[in-house]
């Protein structure tokens, strides 16, 4: 039990550096894909290709609205991921305590476990920031769209 909360110990630092280097790799590689395949049918078609328009397709492959979706769909992921994980380590830290009544626990491993549980606190503050961020920049980019259309 105690060798999973120093591997998770290990691991945590690692995922909470890497998880977004991650997504953002694989965010960019979509992208440059979705250039590919349209560049790709232009020319398989032989179709002339306006210069302007396909600069234009190329640096904007969705539309404003179906931007703002993703914004929302995120931003209400992350929230959701952030709260699940807050309420499920909330529920392991009561289960602990009342497996811990009347025991005389060792002080290291106790406080190695106090550390998981504050770093993974940690992460889902981050992942629930994250998701208002979101869902904050969803509601002012659409309180824009409507001013201006």
């Amino acid at each position: 039990m105690y060798d999973l909360f120093r591997f998770l110990s290990k691991l945590i630092p690692a995922a909470v550096v890497l998880l977004p280097i991650m997504f953002y790799y694989l965010h960019k590689r979509n992208i440059l894909r979705i250039k590919k395949e349209i560049l790709l049918k232009e020319i398989e078609n032989g179709s002339i290709v306006d210069p302007e328009m396909l600069a234009k397709s190329l640096t904007n492959p969705v539309n404003e609205e179906q931007r703002l979706q993703s914004c929302l769909r995120c931003g209400i992921i992350f929230s959701i991921a952030g709260v699940a994980i807050s309420i499920a380590t909330i529920i392991y830290c009561t289960t602990m305590k009342g497996m811990l009544d009347g025991a005389n626990p060792d002080v290291e491993q106790m406080a190695a476990i106090l550390l998981i549980v504050a770093l993974v606190l940690i992460v889902a503050v981050i992942l629930l920031g994250v998701g208002i961020a979101f869902m904050v920049s969803y509601f002012n980019q659409k309180k824009k769209m409507s001013k201006t259309a």
